[in-house]
């Protein structure tokens, strides 16, 4: 579902730029919480 809001919602481009980019931080935010309560450890950048 995220990649799919990636895809057709400009991030940087856009009047809604800082509400979108605060929707990319908490998306982070709670996939990364969710693969640490599973014991999978995360890396800051790929």
């Amino acid at each position: 579902a995220f990649m799919r809001f990636y895809e057709h919602c400009p991030v940087l481009d856009s009047d809604v730029r800082n509400d979108r980019l605060l929707l990319c931080r908490h998306t982070a935010a709670t996939l990364s919480r969710g693969l640490d309560l599973l014991g999978i450890e995360t890396v800051e950048r790929m």
